[in-house]
């Protein structure tokens, strides 16, 4: 997986991130060639371990702290029922709610005045 994949399934994080982290050390993809260059190849564990260290890093730990979370995390459950993925559902679940809700402010200000327009165009 290429980091462009990585930064479109994991909102937020970008490729300065993914290669910050790598220089630190805390990631370490594998390169594959692609003409004469070599580019990062993101295995499955490597996209776990990001998303994971994501959450974490979102919540305010630094990358190290992050780092050590998601690898602990990791180890201690499967990843499909691990805990940063059920709060992260629900903090986008939450985000979507408080859009929709916007939304619909934003449409109700709007019709307020149209209907008041439109009714009397009618009378």
């Amino acid at each position: 997986m290429r980091a462009s994949e990585l930064t479109s399934n994991i909102p937020g994080i970008t490729a300065d991130h993914l290669h910050n982290w790598e220089r630190q050390g805390y990631l370490s993809p594998s390169r594959i060639e692609v003409g004469k260059k070599k580019i990062r190849d993101y295995s499955e564990k490597d996209f776990s371990l990001i998303k994971a260290m994501w959450f974490y890093y979102q919540k305010g730990l630094s990358p190290r702290n992050a780092h050590r979370k998601a690898k602990k995390e990791m180890s201690k459950r499967p990843l499909s029922a691990s805990l940063f993925f059920r709060e992260h559902q629900r903090g986008q679940e939450r985000q979507v709610s408080e859009i929709d809700s916007l939304e619909g402010i934003a449409i109700f200000e709007l019709a307020i005045p149209l209907k008041h327009y439109f009714h009397l165009q009618k009378s």
